[in-house]
């Protein structure tokens, strides 16, 4: 067994295929499958079986997976102590719920000033659950109560909704989410605003992600229920009442439960961990400090 054949079994869980694998590691897909093969072989057992997901590891390979990451981890903290100046490298793909993802991107940044070799890809993808189980994204920012079996993750903070208008602009005009937001996050956060059918039997104007509602009350479109975090800290934007303690939700960052995160993912977890609960945990105290 060598090292490097571990690695690239790494790769193709992580990634979700040899052909996402082979673009990370700089190789053709022919290059992983064979690198994986020699594995096999070496330990005599298959390490991928098909599920309805598409392939998974095996039992065996989930312990083989556990293994690999460790070594990994090792060989990190060797070379953080012998070359500390040597920063990860890797690449992570972002979804978040109806879009929530671009209202970080001051915190995005930050991290990329800390940690430069490693790129981020912001997905428009409306649900993170079903992007990560079908490995288009690496990580989710999820507006869910609880992650299901198949993701683990960390809860951030809980986030409230109350309804917005342009500050000095008409009330009598009301938006709702579209269809297509309906049908990606259905009976869940959207629920603050009239949605898919309901929203259309009303006349509403529709909007199918959080920037685009954001952007429409904002340029005095109408009113709508808006996270409270982002639209307090817009000083052209109006609370017209009072968060509906039904509407609140939890903001998590959850990933694939049996992918090890690779060191990039996991130093993007840890940075956005910290910085998204402070900036939420903050503007929530200054709320009730201010009312």
């Amino acid at each position: 067994m060598h090292w490097d054949d571990l690695r690239y079994y790494l790769a193709a869980v992580r990634a979700g295929s040899y052909t996402a694998a082979g673009r990370r590691l700089g190789v053709n897909r022919t290059t992983v499958g064979r690198r994986i093969e020699a594995l096999e072989e070496a330990v005599g057992i298959p390490l991928f079986h098909e599920t309805p997901l598409g392939h998974e590891p095996t039992r065996q390979g989930a312990h083989l997976l556990e293994t690999a990451a460790r070594i990994e981890a090792e060989v990190e903290a060797l070379q953080a102590r012998i070359a500390p100046s040597v920063q990860h490298e890797g690449h992570v793909r972002i979804a978040g719920s109806g879009g929530i993802v671009a209202e970080f991107a001051a915190e995005l940044l930050a991290f990329q000033e800390v940690m430069p070799r490693v790129s981020v890809e912001l997905l428009g993808e409306l649900d993170p659950l079903d992007a990560i189980t079908y490995r288009r994204a690496d990580l989710g920012l999820a507006i869910i109560r609880k992650p299901p079996r198949r993701m683990a993750g960390i809860e951030i903070a809980t986030m409230s909704q109350a309804r917005y208008g342009l500050r000095g602009g008409k009330r009598a005009r009301q938006l709702g989410w579209g269809h297509e937001l309906d049908a990606a996050q259905p009976g869940q956060w959207i629920t603050a605003n009239p949605s898919g059918d309901a929203a259309e039997a009303l006349g509403l104007t529709t909007f199918n992600s959080w920037p685009q509602m954001k952007q429409a009350v904002l340029s005095g479109f109408g009113t709508a229920k808006l996270w409270c975090f982002a639209a307090d800290a817009e000083p052209m934007l109006e609370r017209l009442d009072e968060p509906d303690p039904r509407d609140d939700y939890p903001l998590w960052l959850i990933h694939r439960a049996k992918a090890p995160p690779s060191p990039a993912l996991s130093g993007l977890i840890d940075y956005l961990g910290k910085a998204l609960a402070a900036r939420l945990c903050d503007q929530t105290a200054s709320r009730a400090s201010s009312s």
